[in-house]
């Protein structure tokens, strides 16, 4: 599938594949304001990928940003839990590019 800035129908599988990155930020414990910090992120690549009008690019640097903050925020270590959810995330978005 060719990306596209063109709305589609909500693709609710594409946004529970992100539902264990937010169990697994949960799971840190963090207070409020810092748990804020990262679900912004978080948020704002499920925006990006609900209704199927997403980029590749901008996708990536979503993450990339979610998994720098997510290291900020508790250090390499306890980031663990979290960073490989989103490796999870990230095959799962690279097979179905390659079916696309």
């Amino acid at each position: 599938m060719t990306p596209s800035n063109i709305p589609g129908p909500y693709d609710e599988a594409r946004v529970a594949q992100l539902q264990p990155i937010r169990d697994a930020i949960d799971a840190l414990g963090l207070p409020v304001i810092r748990k804020r910090k990262l679900l912004g992120i978080l948020n704002a690549l499920t925006m990006q990928i609900e209704d199927g009008g997403d980029s590749p690019v901008v996708n990536r640097r979503l993450i990339e940003a979610l998994r720098a903050g997510v290291v900020h925020q508790v250090g390499k270590k306890n980031a663990k839990p979290v960073l490989a959810r989103i490796r999870d995330f990230e095959r799962s978005e690279a097979r179905r590019a390659r079916r696309s």
